[in-house]
């Protein structure tokens, strides 16, 4: 079964499309299956969507007991793969 991890942010489009690709890829290349999704912080439905982790972008609107990693390394770019090593460690490897 593949983890999912939900990047969650109210910034823009593109920041948030940086990050999913950037995490997907990273979470590939390092044997973690899993599915990166982005969606609004203040639209999603956290329950429904059922996240193994959240990476948080933005102002903290989530009301669900899953590890939250802070996505700030996203929109600086300073620290992304410390950001990745820290999402990874709340998934199963392959």
């Amino acid at each position: 079964m593949k983890n999912k991890v939900i990047v969650a942010t109210g910034t823009s489009q593109h920041k948030m499309e940086f990050a999913v690709d950037y995490i997907r890829q990273y979470l590939e290349k390092n044997g973690y299956p899993a599915d990166v999704e982005g969606v609004n912080v203040y639209e999603a439905d956290f329950r429904a969507l059922n996240p193994d982790v959240i990476v948080l972008i933005g102002p903290n609107k989530v009301d669900i007991d899953r590890p939250v990693v802070m996505g700030t390394p996203f929109i600086t770019r300073m620290k992304m793969d410390a950001a990745c090593e820290e999402i990874a460690s709340h998934l199963k490897k392959e």
